[in-house]
């Protein structure tokens, strides 16, 4: 909602905005205040009447600037939208719509064979569709001139139309009204509705704007209609003279009319939530696009300034018999010279030599030279969008290695850092910001409503709890013998259900006549058992018969058994329908899979939310039907019927878009459209139409939505299990029962300690294994002082760094009481004013609880560890390794100082000393890396060669090497062994299961070190292979790889598993499903001119390019092998061929196959039947995106369940993205001066200021740089480096790494285009020059604000990522050297080439790398599963044999598809999803803290802060908190009501006011009745317990942290603990709060002690003043009853409810000569009647609130001395002043008084 502040009237607008609304109402919800909140409830209550008023009145204001309210046309056109059957017929006007384009769509309509160009067309109509489509859309824009001429067409009615002429201020406004709340889309129906009628929520919707007069522009499908009917109009007037089809075609605007029919999208209520949740994820999927599209265009940038040109180099085969010179398909980047048969550069298009030889070299016979690029040029780098282009085929992660491939051919290898880079950054970054936005929206959508993201009506799940048992409810009295009958038989019908489909699995294509007859009577028998048992499944329930329908297996079992009855007839069984409709009987299988063990949850997992599940696939499917609507007005009849995917008709275009969705091969699509759109002018729209399609359909994967329910409590079992005594989880229990020492029963010589108290026992249990151990911290400070000595600490920086390497981060995060009472004595001897605190939190230290609490959970780890060691004393050679090391033995001590303990610490044993573990933890990472870098160097080829010229020998360099680096592992296992022992020992090396893991591949590589030295030259494949588990070594030797080994595999592997096996189970009946249609159907003959199996005999002539070079080849008739060669003949073939295109690689090419089946026998022709296709829809739609999901489902779930998150609500979301922002914030540095020169004055303020005229015209040079990189440019951005150099100064400058990056980038673009402008051909100064001068575009990631947040919020994830990227990487070594290994020698087949095979590491990873996208796994699959005759065997002599392995191809290729492509490549999209906080940011405390509340932060901070520590000294923390501002103010009192501002808000200079000093006591008293003392109260609280937690936090280090400042205060400011806190930090948190407490309780107490002394002082020093003149006067008679002592005020001699007056209005005290002590008694003890001691206590309370402490000692305390008492606070001040320190502190004092 905006309000237009009109000039000439005084008077606001509103104008409503349908997009915004919803988004400012949830922003404006952090901003509301009581106030607000009251003043919305009235307005709300106004708007209640002006609604009711409006029903009577419903228009408002003049549309179009003359139709007023009370016009009579506008009144008509008002009852005409308003009717009750308007919207119906609207609705069925565009159902019409969209029947009419479906029927003109599905006429076939290519361009002819022997046309290059479509024939102009001129006028629009053309037939009877055009003409339904003309009429209808006359009633559109009768319908939106109407609704224009109602509600208006931009402004609002009540706009006047002079304000049209003037310019509008907008402000916004905070009010909640009924529009904002009418505007949602999910109005909720009927409760009892489960769900809605077709379009009715959209009906409502509109009727609602319609009776708002909402203006027609001003809502989300107004606009949309707008656009397409003026878009229809358009392209009538452009076909009727003639130019939409001529010469160049005009299609946008004929494609844009079919928007008009994009309301069918709202078809129902969950279709219409769907597009609610996307409208809500809008703004940030905006913001995270804008960055994208940022990204993308820089990585444009640089393939434009790279690659300019690459892809036109060619090689071409020159002519040798009269032929003309043809052009080869591999990319170069030079030749062998004829003449020199030396490398020559490539020849440009003019003629002349390239500038340097590079890339693939074309061989002798060949010329490299430029050409036409592939595709006409389309695929190129040459342009800026043709560059755009290529990056996003690239972060579509499909076809991107064609690219990659061919760059590196035409340039260098290292070429391909750029696609790797590029796919790093946009696939597995960037792009999974689009799926964590809409994840984490969806998921906020669900927590505020309560409802599935999907839909608000939910079904029931397909498979319930009780499906196979019998409901209670409804059930007969008396007992069925047939529920008897069929509970004992259920298990019979599971097996029939198997049998059914093993019947059909035995079907083959070339099957005999009797099998078929078999296949028909199994068949026939099976269906009537099943029809039994459903008749007998009913019977059980009768009379109650309507049970059986209450569940919905019986429903799936009852329409299978129907369905599979019905086929049985023979007219059906002998179509060509039947094998389609075998998925009736087929479909019983799901059966079997509820039994598997675990099935069951991963089924619910995907199908429990069936509704949403359907509502899903939907909305997808209609968005992709419009899209293919849209698709056939733009491209139709334009390509040929030579092309799959030619947009001919309806279902063809459907089936394009949907490739294109799911991103198989999309590219043939996109290159196929955009070229032959070229000639015809549409090539930049279609292109660029098919790209946002592909982005905006992979914007719909992947949505996995956690519920918020009862996540609290799962953190508290969570929380109590992680706290709970448990034992060692590194004491295996198979372990412990082969213990042999356990067999037997120690009978040592023992203490009876059975009479002995259990507080004794247990310390002397501790006292035997501390006397055992080694005083490790002694130790430890010893080595840190001897590290301390050295020069500059860098040996210790590099020990901690190598620590933190191999063992992490070992320190505590904890801040126990004691560091606080180590730490305060030092402190006290600063602080001399404090020294009284510093000692009464000494007192409180000593009193906490908490330490007994943790000595108390400790107990039963000191009573397993000294267990433990009486086990050891009982059996003395347990403790020896082999029996023969003693602890004693030095070689046993040593070695365990260099290695850590396999099952927790050593009682008895050795520590390992930490600078000695680190550097052999490093000496054996060397050793890992000398055996990698050992392979890298010698590849089999390369010992293959080695040995052809040096023969086979044992003594070579690389065998040497790998027994010595083998030898070094196994010293390491020796060590281990000795220092702790192999199996029984307390700390046996098998304890830990990175050990076993270390132990298995220490095996490996001693076999193939041994295998290999015994059979030189001979080993088998398997041999060579183990060298490999090398590089698994790095995993358990580095910590951060361990970890995050196990939390995202080891701990997820069986539910992984789990999916693993139930995307098996999907395959099984898709398999015989598919079998049953396609086989014997696609078959085809190598020859194509043929027609059919008759035709393909004998030979025909084959050519490979072009004409020429023909050689015979006999026809053969096989199965198809468009990129893999596969078949559905047999069960086998075809669960092979659909688990591989489940991957959704070849998928497409299938597809294509099977749609050009023409029969049985017969040649296929494209696109012959293109129903075929349904069956690869439908497994890719079920497999392809459901079981994918589950996959992320399960990885996304195991890691935010390792990581707490899953157990997160949304408030504890927003706290950890609150705190990670504020963990990013650094303080500003600037000079401690500010600077006195004119000109450094100038720069320091250019430097200062972001949005000056300096930084912004920065801003616009470094957007003009991007467009024209030139010299003078970067001469202006070192002349900014230099301006705002001088201005802040070194020490300031150096402190942001944005000027580091402006001094390494300007400085390198500035050396490198000077060297290249002196005329330097050298191609690696161009391309640094390039990557320096586009690096100078990245500054506008600083320079723009959204892209600065966004930017620095994506990089919270990068450490997660490089963790992630690193196990990765690893992974990645294994497999490449296995690959290596294994197919390092296999000849190459159909898609191998010079830089595509396994040879070398370099290739190996690469190819490693494009198949973790899915990229062509299948098809080397099936190219190194090459084996004899198609290769050269030699038995015996791996060395001589080029075939590849069956075995070892599938193994390899599938296990690395599932580990890479299904499980660590869904992990980045796990880790993105779960470390984006964007999301959340946007919401709760992070809103509040904008970039101007965090300047305005700092500049305090700078303030107050130590210049030379960076922290707060805790004497300025007062000081610091009273000058805060904005959502981080502290102070007492608001700045308004501060005593200087209430002084000047009350000067009075009139001569009245002389008296009162000139303040105005009216006004005086005005203000401070309007002081809300409730809130002051409770502002003196935080302030107080703020400045006293501040106070506990800088004990450590004397200040406080930038950071630790920020989290204060926001613990204090911006969130609720008890809702924003886990469990874990609530405890400790409410462990801070109760010190806290009793810090406070303990200030107000020194504060009321402070003030009784101070009273004393001053009322004897008054007494003594005023007796100076007087002469005593004594009375000997004493009264009758004196007073208690107890009544009398500790403060005065006298009670003020003794004389009536308080004691500043008393004159004459009555002093006590001889004072005696007071007593403090309860309250109960008190006379009824007296009250002195209660209004004590009551001034106490008051001055103690006041604390020393406090920053505004005003006079407002005094004032608020006058006020009434408040029971609440004199109980509790009372209750806290009775306990026991605090009586006895007071009773003290008052001794103490008395006595003197």
């Amino acid at each position: 909602m905006r309000v237009a502040n009109i000039r000439t009237q005084d008077a606001s607008v509103r104008l409503p905005d349908d997009d915004e609304e919803e988004q400012e109402e949830d922003d404006w919800d952090v901003f509301l205040t009581p106030d607000d909140k009251q003043s919305i409830g009235e307005g709300q209550a106004h708007q209640s009447e002006a609604l009711k008023t409006q029903e009577a009145q419903p228009l408002r204001g003049r549309t179009l600037g003359f139709l007023g309210p009370t016009n009579p046309f506008r009144h008509k056109l008002y009852l005409l939208l308003s009717h009750s059957y308007s919207d119906p017929i609207l609705l069925l006007l565009i159902l019409t719509t969209a029947v009419v384009l479906v029927i003109q769509a599905s006429r076939t309509f290519l361009l002819p064979a022997d046309q290059s160009a479509p024939s102009p067309q001129v006028g629009y109509f053309h037939a009877w569709e055009d003409y339904a489509l003309f009429v209808l859309y006359i009633l559109f824009t009768i319908e939106s001139l109407a609704r224009i001429c109602v509600s208006g067409f931009v402004f609002d009615p009540e706009i006047p139309t002079s304000a049209l002429f003037t310019v509008p201020s907008f402000r916004s406004t905070s009010d909640r009204t009924f529009f904002s709340k009418a505007l949602r889309s999910d109005v909720p129906t009927s409760e009892n509705e489960a769900i809605a009628l077709p379009f009715r929520l959209n009906i409502q919707i509109s009727r609602q704007k319609l009776a708002r007069n909402v203006p027609y522009l001003r809502q989300s499908w107004g606009r949309i209609d707008f656009i397409a009917v003026v878009a229809f109009w358009v392209s009538f007037i452009l076909a009727s003279v003639g130019v939409e089809r001529g010469t160049y075609h005009i299609g946008i605007f004929r494609a844009l009319s079919v928007l008009r029919i994009a309301r069918l999208l709202a078809v129902s209520s969950g279709t219409t939530t769907i597009m609610h949740s996307l409208k809500v994820a809008r703004p940030l999927l905006s913001s995270v696009a804008y960055f994208v599209v940022f990204a993308v265009v820089l990585f444009s940038i640089i393939g434009v300034q790279s690659f300019n040109g690459s892809l036109r180099r060619n090689c071409y085969l020159l002519p040798t018999l009269g032929e003309a010179q043809t052009q080869l398909s591999t990319f170069c980047g030079g030749h062998i010279n004829a003449t020199t048969l030396q490398p020559s550069p490539y020849i440009q298009l003019d003629g002349s030599p390239g500038d340097a030889v590079k890339g693939f070299i074309c061989p002798l016979g060949q010329i490299c030279q430029e050409g036409q690029g592939p595709y006409s040029g389309v695929e190129s780098f040459d342009t800026v969008w043709q560059s755009t282009l290529q990056v996003i085929v690239i972060a579509s992660a499909n076809t991107w290695s064609n690219v990659m491939y061919q760059t590196m051919g035409a340039e260098y290898f290292a070429s391909c850092f750029f696609f790797v880079a590029c796919i790093l950054v946009l696939n597995f970054w960037l792009i999974n910001l689009f799926v964590a936005v809409i994840t984490n929206t969806f998921s906020a959508i669900r927590a505020e409503t309560q409802k599935s993201a999907f839909g608000a009506a939910p079904l029931g799940s397909l498979v319930e709890e009780q499906d196979e048992s019998w409901p209670a409810a409804g059930r007969h009295s008396g007992q069925n013998i047939l529920k008897l009958i069929y509970a004992y038989t259920r298990w019979g019908w599971i097996f029939l259900a198997l049998a059914s489909l093993v019947v059909f699995a035995t079907a083959t294509a070339n099957m005999s006549s009797l099998h078929q007859e078999i296949l028909y009577k199994s068949e026939l028998f099976l269906t009537v058992a099943f029809d039994i048992e459903i008749f007998l499944r009913i019977a059980a329930e009768l009379p109650a018969w309507r049970v059986f329908f209450r569940h919905g297996n019986n429903w799936i079992d009852l329409l299978l058994a129907f369905g599979s009855s019905v086929i049985q007839i023979p007219a059906i069984q002998q179509s060509e329908v039947y094998p389609w409709l075998t998925i009736f009987p087929i479909g019983r299988f799901y059966r079997v899979i509820l039994e598997f063990p675990r099935m069951k949850p991963l089924l619910l997992m995907v199908f429990g939310n069936l509704y949403g599940l359907a509502n899903m696939t939907l909305f997808l499917m209609s968005v992709n039907f419009l899209a293919a609507l849209v698709a056939i007005q733009l491209i139709q009849g334009d390509m040929s019927g030579n092309t799959t995917m030619n947009f001919g008709q309806l279902w063809n275009s459907f089936l394009a878009v949907y490739q294109i969705l799911s991103s198989e091969n999309w590219t043939t699509v996109l290159y196929s459209a955009t070229v032959a759109e070229l000639a015809l002018g549409q090539a930049v729209i279609v292109a660029t139409f098919l790209s946002c399609w592909l982005l905006f359909a992979n914007c719909e994967g992947f949505l996995w939505i956690v519920a918020e329910e009862a996540k609290k409590e799962k953190q508290a079992s969570n929380y109590w299990a992680s706290h709970r005594s448990q034992p060692e989880v590194t004491h295996s229990r198979w372990i412990r029962r082969l213990n042999p020492y356990r067999w037997f029963k120690a009978d040592p010589v023992t203490v009876k300690v059975e009479n002995l108290p259990s507080t004794l026992v247990l310390p002397m249990r501790e006292s035997v294994v501390q006397g055992y151990s080694p005083p490790r911290e002694e130790r430890k400070d010893s080595l840190m002082r001897a590290i301390s000595k050295r020069t500059r600490h860098a040996p210790s920086k590099s020990i901690t760094m190598l620590q933190k390497l191999f063992m992490g981060n070992t320190r505590s995060n904890e801040f126990p009481l004691i560091e606080l009472r180590q730490a305060k004595t030092r402190l006290a001897e600063k602080d001399v004013i404090e020294d009284d605190t510093e000692q009464y939190l000494e007192i409180l230290a000593g009193m906490n609880q908490d330490d007994f609490v943790a000595e108390t959970l400790d107990d039963a780890t000191q009573e397993r560890r000294a267990r433990r060691a009486d086990f050891i004393k009982d059996h003395p050679t347990y403790d020896k390794t082999f029996w023969l090391f003693s602890q004693r033995n030095g070689l046993r001590r040593l070695c365990q100082k260099i290695v850590r303990p396999a099952g927790g610490e050593r009682i008895f044993g050795t520590a390992p000393d930490m600078v000695a573990h680190t550097i052999f933890q490093l000496l054996v990472f060397l050793t890992i890396i000398g055996g990698i870098i050992t392979e890298i160097i010698a590849p089999p080829i390369y010992r293959r060669n080695y040995y052809l010229q040096y023969g086979l020998r044992r003594s070579t360099w690389f065998n040497i090497a790998e027994a010595a680096f083998g030898f070094a592992l196994f010293l390491e296992f020796l060590i281990k062994l000795v220092a702790d022992g192999f199996f029984f020992t307390p700390n046996a090396y098998t304890r830990s299961i990175w050990n076993v893991i270390d132990f298995v591949i220490l095996m490996g590589l001693l076999a193939n070190i041994g295998l290999t030295w015994w059979l030189v030259g001979t080993a088998n494949r398997f041999v060579h292979a183990l060298k490999a588990l090398r590089a698994l070594r790095l995993i358990t030797l580095i910590d951060q790889m361990r970890s995050t080994f196990e939390d995202l595999i080891i701990s997820g592997v069986i539910r992984i598993l789990d999916a693993a096996l139930l995307a098996i189970l999907y395959l099984i009946p898709f398999s015989v499903w598919g079998t049953n249609i396609f086989a014997g159907l696609m078959n085809e003959c190598n020859d194509r001119s043929v027609q059919g199996i008759s035709d393909c005999t004998g030979e025909y002539v084959n050519t490979i390019y072009g004409n020429s070079f023909g050689f015979l080849v006999p026809r053969a008739w096989n199965n198809p092998s468009p990129s893999t060669t596969f078949s559905f003949d047999n069960f086998r073939a075809s669960m092979l061929i659909l688990f591989e295109i489940i991957s959704l690689e070849g998928w497409v090419d299938v597809m294509s196959v099977a749609m050009s089946i023409t029969g049985a026998g017969q040649q296929p022709q494209t696109n012959a039947s293109q129903a075929y296709a349904i069956f690869f829809v439908i497994y890719n739609l079920l497999g392809g995106i459901i079981i994918l999901t589950l996959f992320v489902s399960i990885i996304i779930g195991n890691f935010s369940s390792k990581t707490g998150s899953a157990f997160l609500t949304r408030p504890q979301r927003q706290w950890i993205d609150l705190e990670k922002l504020i963990k990013r914030q650094k303080p500003s540095k600037r000079p401690h001066t500010r600077p006195t020169s004119p000109l450094r004055t100038w720069c320091y303020n250019s430097a200062v200021r972001k949005h000056g005229w300096w930084s912004r015209t920065m801003t616009l040079l470094f957007v003009m740089q991007i467009m024209d990189f030139s010299l003078f440019m970067t001469s202006i951005y070192m002349l900014d480096i230099i301006t705002r150099f001088y201005g802040l100064g070194w020490e300031s400058f150096r402190d942001n790494g944005w000027n580091i990056f402006d001094v390494i980038v300007a400085s390198g673009s500035f050396t490198a285009t000077i060297i290249v402008q002196s005329g330097s051909t050298n191609p690696t100064i161009q391309q640094l020059q390039k990557l320096f001068l586009v690096c100078i575009a990245f500054k506008l990631v600083q320079r723009v604000d959204s892209l600065n947040q966004l930017f620095k919020t994506a990089r919270a994830s990068l450490p997660v990522i490089l963790n992630l990227l690193g196990l990765w990487l690893v992974v990645f070594l294994f497999f490449a050297i296995m690959y290596m290994e294994v197919f390092g020698m296999t000849k190459w087949f159909s898609g191998e080439s010079n830089t595509q095979n396994y040879q070398s590491m370099g290739s190996a990873l690469l190819m490693l790398a494009f198949m973790s996208t899915g990229e062509g796994w299948n098809q080397y699959m099936h190219d190194y599963a090459t084996v004899y005759p198609r290769c050269t065997y030699a038995a015996g002599i791996i060395t001589e044999t080029d075939c590849g392995s069956t075995a070892w191809a599938f193994s390899l290729f599938i296990a690395w598809n599932l580990l890479s492509m299904y499980i660590i490549s869904n992990m980045f999209t796990g880790v993105v999803v779960e470390n984006f906080s964007y999301v959340f940011q946007s919401t709760g405390g992070a809103k509040s803290i904008t970039r101007r509340e965090m300047r305005s932060f700092k500049k305090v901070w700078a303030e107050f802060s130590n210049a030379k520590t960076g922290q707060l000294e805790r004497q300025n923390i007062g000081l610091f908190l009273a000058r805060l501002d904005g959502v981080f103010e502290t102070r007492i009192y608001p700045r308004e009501q501060s005593v200087h501002a209430i002084l000047a808000s009350c000067q009075d200079n009139s001569k009245r006011a002389t008296k009162t000093g000139g303040v105005n006591l009216k006004k005086l008293n005005k203000i401070l009745n309007k002081i809300d003392y409730s809130n002051i109260r409770k502002r003196r609280n935080t302030h107080g317990r703020l400045y006293h937690e501040a106070r506990i936090l800088s004990l450590c280090s004397g200040g406080l942290s930038f950071t630790d400042m920020l989290l204060l205060l926001a613990h204090h400011k911006l969130i609720d603990d008890r809702e924003a806190l886990v469990l874990r930090d609530l405890v400790v948190r409410q462990e801070t709060n109760k010190l806290v407490t009793d810090l406070v309780n303990l200030d107000r107490v020194r504060s009321l002690l402070r003030m009784i002394s101070q009273r004393r002082k001053h009322l004897l020093e008054r007494e003594k003043v005023m007796n100076r003149d007087i002469p005593a006067i004594f009375v000997n008679s004493s009264p009758a009853t004196p007073p208690p002592i107890i009544s009398r005020d500790i403060t005065s001699p006298r009670s003020e409810y003794e004389t009536g007056q308080s004691d500043y209005e008393s004159s004459s005290p009555s002093p006590s000569p001889s004072p005696s002590p007071r007593i403090l008694v309860s309250p109960s003890e008190l006379p009824a009647t007296d009250r002195s001691f209660r209004s004590s206590l009551q001034r106490a309370r008051r001055v103690s609130d006041v604390s020393m402490l406090s920053a505004d000692m005003s006079q407002s305390y005094w004032r608020e001395r006058s006020r009434s008492p408040e029971p609440e606070d004199e109980i509790d001040m009372i209750s806290s002043l009775q306990r026991s320190i605090w009586g006895e502190m007071m009773l003290q004092a008052a001794r103490e008084e008395g006595d003197a």
